[in-house]
């Protein structure tokens, strides 16, 4: 079963304490820390297939943890590669 997916900030540790605390035992949603550094794509890398949706999906996540502090992106989204 796919969870519910709560990215923060590596930048609001705060955020993230409180989210963890606050989540408990919910079996249905995963806190976890945006640990990323930089673009992970590989120079010169060939986008195929969902590559242009998932490259979207990044962006959209990025935005969201820059604005915000944190992205939560839904169990079906997750399953279904939208994160709208």
């Amino acid at each position: 079963m796919t969870h519910s997916l709560f990215i923060v900030s590596v930048y609001r540790p705060d955020l993230y304490n409180a989210a963890v605390e606050a989540v408990g035992l919910a079996r249905d949603l995963d806190v976890v820390l945006d640990r990323r550094v930089g673009d992970r794509r590989r120079p010169g890398r060939e986008l195929t297939g969902n590559a242009d949706i998932n490259e979207r999906r990044r962006l959209w996540i990025d935005e969201q943890l820059r604005t915000d502090g944190w992205a939560l992106i839904s169990a079906e989204a997750r399953a279904s590669g939208v994160s709208r």
